[in-house]
């Protein structure tokens, strides 16, 4: 069609252009030319074709003096004031009459306005006009929203925050903006100087047969140019499969190709061949130290304060580090400036509320959400002794204000605590919470300048405490905590249309207390004693920039420089370096004093993006990028738990360094309805933490004697496959990895399997997804989950012996063996809101059906030493877990006002 059309336009106008009368040019003074002779003076002047109708131009005559202008700015001279649009067809340009154009829309916003100032025109040939493109009713930003001139045939998209900026001739200008499932708008202006302006969209309110809601552009997974993201907003977001009858983020995640999860309701994850703890989870720029509520039940973010999500897998921007496998960036909902807006959700283990209202309307909003648990009921339904006098309870709340200083500046503040408890026989209690908050400042300091800067905090406190009843004098309380405060600037700068450059710097305070150890109760005869404190400093440089060499290649590079300084007050163990690291071969103690440096790490991490379009609907891209992390959880499970250690890296354990490669090509079928990929990816790791057997974790002065700084590497293949529009939707996905580690001491008691590769504890090297969904009727909906995966790596004892009076087992080598394959068919069914624009009650039902077939999936297998008696001798019993066994319905409710 593409091909046609611009053979019809230029066949339609080749003749007038043909008959071109030759140009005699006369000297000494400036004559009056008809439109003919003048665009001949254009063509030869720029080598190139313009296309229109004499007869539009017949009562006109013309300065010769416009054919020293450069060509767009002249054309825009020949046709000013005259309804006229220009279109460039490939080197050709063609005028053609605006008013089929601006039929297609009526209303105010098709009257004139004016930017920039009027003093100044006549200054600039061209100009940059600036601004953002926002929700009408919200106040949201739009991010990937169209601004396109209809005049000159120029575009561009908005970004993350809805700001766009367009170089543009100044004059009569009509301009259209767009973004899928809002009305199309055209307004009209009149470009005199540089400028800013804020545009409003609304929703699509037109009854029509079917509507596609997209989260970004349709072509986006093809024409961008980096690779390895996942973006979606809070539409696409209310797409994703349920859990427990709500959206959770983070697990839906794990369904996606590349990301794996780490059982059946752990909420952390796996990204391609990376631990949990090397995934970088921002709630407004702040990390989160710990993403499950309940154990890993569910996650502890409330998705309906959620706007927008993005995961990075690979060729991660400039401006993320800290993390060296996949960077989650969430951003939550800055409330509605013109009206209150009530939602909310009454599940199977907890319900939620969230507020968006205006506080000033206009200028300052508000977003409120909670949730609250009570599970506890479900404890007392389950017919386990041991389960008696257990409870389990979690909430969270989260709380986001924008204040709207003027067009240019805005300041907004973010904060978000959740708590967690559980009490097992009404013996051990477990309590751990997250604490962030966030103060970010935006200012657009020009047309071509804009700039950040965010304060973040984010607290982790973990509390584990033994009563004892029967042997009071073992009671104990035991609590540990990480302190993470932050300051980060950024600026933006667009130099011309066709770069894009970001700059900033971060700053990172890490504190670390291990562990306190108190005794509990006056008849505990625990000694109590308290870790040393950790402390660090991170400080990075970062530079990117993103343009396009070609119509067809584009690039995205960057330079990140990281410097970390791990400071005192600190003690420090020097061992012999030529006897295995152990308490006895210590040959000296360093003492160092507060905010003293004791180690530093750091060096570039480079990053690059390369796409080359094959044509409107394929292209290749690859990436690489270098990264360093200097805080690792230190955890002997497979899973996150709340008991697990952060640790900053000292001398002796070293931060971790990846380096990441990818390589993917891109294909959309049907109008980008369907949307497919192939990625490949190789990633070498250095200093990856492995414990040796038997380490201790806890309160272990001596820890870096049960660590070994290990090597690795990994590698897969992903295939996605995605139709995203129409009654039947959804995406299939297959993955093909391999994660290994090694060790590299001389030492034997440094070894593990005798330093040959083994596969890390979250291997898994197949996993298909299958998640569909068809819409019944615009009411109803039906959808279903299906994932299958290899069993992970475990080490089990092979072989037990006597000893005296005791029982000694003999472990496999490490990660020999695996669990059971994991597979499981998710069935839901919705009947959505009421179609009613005008009802302001809206609410829509879930049933769903867990674990549809029952299959009894293997969480985790353990051995447990049992003594059936005062002189029986001790055994070992192997014992299978697994989470749920059997089908389970969920049935919830959620509602809006």
């Amino acid at each position: 069609m593409t091909f046609l059309f611009r053979l019809s336009v230029i066949i339609f106008f080749f003749q007038t252009s043909a008959a071109a009368p030759t140009l005699k040019a006369q000297s000494g003074f400036q004559p009056q030319y008809d439109i003919d002779e003048l665009i001949m003076v254009l063509e030869e002047k720029y080598s190139t074709r313009i296309f229109y109708e004499s007869e539009w131009f017949s009562d006109r005559s013309f300065s010769a003096s416009i054919a020293d202008l450069p060509l767009e700015q002249a054309v825009m001279n020949i046709i000013s004031g005259m309804n006229l649009a220009i279109i460039r067809v490939d080197e050709y340009l063609v005028l053609l009459p605006l008013e089929p154009l601006a039929d297609r829309y009526r209303g105010p916003d098709t009257l004139i306005l004016t930017i920039g100032d009027p003093f100044e025109f006549g200054r600039y040939n061209r100009v940059d006009f600036s601004g953002r493109i926002v929700d009408g009713t919200t106040g949201e930003s739009l991010p990937g929203a169209v601004i396109y001139s209809e005049t000159t045939g120029t575009g561009t998209s908005s970004g993350r925050d809805g700001e766009f900026n367009i170089n543009l001739p100044v004059g009569e200008i009509l301009l259209r903006l767009s973004y899928v499932g809002y009305e199309d708008q055209y307004r009209r202006i009149n470009l005199l100087g540089p400028g800013s302006y804020e545009f409003l969209l609304f929703e699509e309110t037109r009854r029509i047969d079917e509507v596609t809601i997209m989260a970004r552009r349709a072509e986006a997974n093809v024409s961008r140019t980096r690779m390895s993201v996942i973006s979606m907003d809070s539409k696409l977001l209310k797409e994703l499969p349920g859990n427990l009858g709500e959206q959770d983020l983070i697990r839906s995640m794990a369904l996606l190709p590349g990301i794996h999860n780490v059982g059946e309701f752990g909420t952390g994850f796996h990204v391609r061949g990376g631990s949990n703890d090397q995934n970088l989870i921002l709630l407004e720029n702040v990390p989160l130290f710990n993403p499950s509520h309940l154990f890993g039940l569910i996650s502890v973010v409330n998705p309906d304060m959620v706007t927008e999500m993005t995961i990075y897998k690979g060729g991660m921007p400039a401006r993320y580090g800290e993390r060296v496998s996949s960077v989650m960036d969430i951003r939550m909902n800055s409330g509605n400036i013109d009206q209150f807006k009530l939602t909310g959700g009454i599940g199977l283990i907890n319900s939620r509320l969230h507020i968006e209202t205006p506080l000033v309307k206009e200028r300052v909003s508000l977003s409120l959400g909670g949730r609250s648990s009570y599970s506890n009921w479900l404890l007392e339904r389950i017919p386990a002794e041991e389960l008696l006098n257990s409870s389990a309870g979690f909430y969270d709340l989260s709380g986001h204000v924008t204040v709207s200083l003027n067009r240019n500046n805005t300041i907004s503040a973010f904060a978000y605590h959740s708590a967690d408890a559980f009490t097992y026989a009404g013996e051990t209690e477990y309590d751990y919470s997250n604490t962030l908050a966030s103060l970010r400042y935006n200012s657009v300091l020009g047309e071509r300048l804009s700039f950040s800067v965010t304060g973040g905090l984010s607290l982790y406190g973990y509390t584990l405490a033994e009563n004892v009843l029967h042997f009071p004098r073992d009671a104990f309380r035991f609590s540990s905590s990480v302190d993470y405060r932050s300051l980060k600037g950024i600026l933006n700068w667009y130099p011309d249309g066709n770069h894009r450059v970001e700059l900033g710097m971060n700053a990172i305070r890490y504190s670390i207390n291990p562990g306190i150890l108190e005794p509990r109760g006056t008849r505990s005869l625990i000694s109590g004693y308290r870790s040393e404190r950790e402390k660090g400093a991170e400080f990075s440089l970062f530079i990117s920039d993103e343009f396009e060499i070609t119509d067809r290649i584009s690039i995205a590079a960057g330079l990140r420089y990281t410097r970390y300084y791990n400071l005192g007050p600190a003690t420090t163990f020097i061992y012999d370096e030529y006897q295995p690291r152990s308490r006895e071969f210590i040959s000296d103690t360093l003492k160092f004093e507060n905010n003293e440096r004791v180690a530093g790490y750091g060096g570039p991490e480079p990053r690059l993006s390369i796409r080359y379009q094959i044509d409107h609907a394929s292209s290749v891209k690859a990436s690489y990028n270098r990264n360093n992390q200097f805080i690792n959880l230190l955890t002997n499970t497979a899973v996150i738990t709340p008991s697990d250690t952060w640790k900053l890296s000292d001398p002796h354990l070293k931060p971790v360094t990846s380096d990441n490669l990818a390589l993917g090509y891109f294909r959309n079928f049907s109008n980008n309805m369907i949307e497919t990929s192939v990625e490949v990816y190789f990633r070498r790791m250095s200093n990856v933490p492995e414990f040796k057997d038997g380490a201790e974790i806890l309160m272990n002065p001596f820890i870096e004697t049960g660590l070994i700084n290990a090597l690795g590497y990994s590698y897969g293949m992903e295939l996605y496959a995605a139709k995203n529009a129409g009654r039947f939707n959804g995406w299939v996905s297959y993955t093909f990895s391999a994660s290994k580690l090694r060790t590299d001491s001389p030492f034997k008691e440094e070894q593990i399997n005798n330093n040959r590769y083994f596969p890390s504890s979250f291997d898994k090297p197949h996993e298909l997804v299958i998640n569909l969904n068809y819409n019944i009727s615009r009411r109803w909906r039906v959808a279903g989950t299906f994932t299958a995966s290899t069993g992970r790596p475990l080490t089990l004892p092979e072989m037990y012996f006597t000893h005296g009076d005791h029982t000694l087992v003999y472990y496999s080598d490490r990660n020999k063996y695996r669990l059971p394959a994991y597979h499981r068919l998710d069935l839901s069914i919705t009947r959505n809101e009421t179609l009613k624009l005008h009802q302001r009650r809206k609410g829509n039902w879930t049933l769903s059906l867990l674990n549809v077939y029952s299959r009894k999936n293997p969480y985790s297998v353990f051995y447990e030493r049992e003594q059936t008696g005062p002189i029986t001798r001790d055994s070992f019993n192997m014992y299978k877990l697994y989470i749920i066994g059997r089908a389970i319905p969920v049935l919830t409710y959620n509602f809006s006002f």
